[in-house]
C-alpha cells in the first residue's frame, strides 16, 4: 500500500467519524451541558383559556355569576305581604267612627296598602306580579287579576269617600237641601267600601295560600 493511498484512507475515515456527519463515535457521545438548549415552555391554548376561569371561580368562592342574582319573591312571601296589608286596614273602622278622615287616607297611602293600588307617587302595584307568581305555581292567575281590579276600585272609592267627608258641611238633614239618602251616603259609603276592600283582599290571599 502506497503512502498516498494510506493517507487518503485515513482522511476519509476521519471525515466519516466527525460530529458533522452525525455518525461515528461522537454521534453516541452524551451531550455536553452547554449543548443542551432549554426552551421556555409556551402555554397551550387550553391553559390560556382555563386559567382565567380558575381565577374567577376562586374569587367568587366557586360560584357562577348567575347564583349572585337574587331570586324573585315566592308566592308565600307575596301572600305574607298581602296579609300585612290586611292587618294595616283593620284600624280603619275605628277611624271612620271617630270621623278621622285624614287619618284614614294616611293609612291608605302607607305601604303595603299603598302597593295594592299605587296611589302614592313612585309606587308600583304589586298585584300583577303576584298574579303571575300564582299562575307560575299552578294557581288561578285570572282570578287574581279579577280580584285585583276589585280591590283597586274599592280602595279608590274609599279614598274618595273619606276625602269628600273632609269638606262635607252637611250634618243635619235638610241643611242646604240635603236629603236623607245623601246624608246617609256620606257616612255609609266609606264603611261599605272598606268592607268591599277586605272581601277582595281576603280573596287574593286565599288564591295564594298553599302554593
Amino acid at each position: 500500500m502506497s503512502c498516498a493511498f494510506a493517507f487518503a484512507l485515513c482522511a476519509w475515515a476521519f471525515r466519516w467519524a466527525s460530529p458533522r456527519s452525525g455518525l461515528g463515535v461522537s454521534a453516541w457521545a452524551p451531550p455536553r451541558p452547554y449543548d443542551v438548549v432549554v426552551r421556555p415552555e409556551t402555554p397551550s391554548r387550553r391553559t390560556f383559556l382555563f386559567t382565567p376561569v380558575v381565577l374567577l371561580l376562586a374569587s367568587t368562592g366557586g360560584t357562577t355569576g348567575a347564583a349572585a342574582v337574587p331570586l324573585p319573591p315566592s308566592v308565600a312571601e307575596r301572600t305574607a305581604l298581602l296579609e300585612q296589608a290586611r292587618t294595616q286596614l283593620v284600624k280603619v273602622p275605628a277611624l271612620l267612627r271617630e270621623e278621622k278622615w285624614d287619618a284614614v287616607r294616611a293609612v291608605l297611602l302607607q305601604p303595603p296598602v299603598a302597593d295594592l293600588w299605587a296611589k302614592a307617587s313612585g309606587v308600583k302595584n304589586i298585584l300583577p306580579a303576584y298574579a303571575a307568581a300564582v299562575g307560575d305555581a299552578g294557581g288561578d292567575e285570572l282570578a287574581v287579576l279579577e280580584a285585583k281590579e276589585d280591590i283597586v276600585s274599592h280602595l279608590r272609592y274609599l279614598d274618595m269617600a273619606v276625602y269628600n267627608n273632609v269638606f262635607n258641611p252637611i250634618a243635619v238633614e235638610g241643611t242646604v237641601g240635603a236629603t236623607k239618602a245623601l246624608l246617609r251616603s256620606y257616612y255609609e259609603d266609606p264603611i261599605n267600601e272598606y268592607n268591599a276592600c277586605l272581601r277582595a283582599l281576603d280573596e287574593l290571599i286565599a288564591l295564594g295560600k298553599g302554593l
